[in-house]
């Protein structure tokens, strides 16, 4: 299914940083072409690795 992406937020790691062996995430509101919203998180690497910004077309099997 298609969503578009409507808002991404970098998570807040406070003063403690990113724990170790993890990695920078991110909560990205979706929207389905029904009108449908959702928040997911996915990883700060993946959104840059594809290109991803708001506005960007995601295509995702299920969320």
């Amino acid at each position: 299914m298609k969503y578009e992406i409507i808002e991404i937020f970098e998570e807040d790691y406070g003063c403690e940083g990113i724990p170790e062996d993890e990695e920078l995430m991110c909560t990205v509101l979706i929207r389905a072409e029904n009108g449908f919203e959702k928040h997911i998180r996915l990883a700060d690497s993946f959104l840059t690795e594809n290109q991803l910004k708001k506005g960007s077309t995601l295509l995702l099997e299920e969320v």
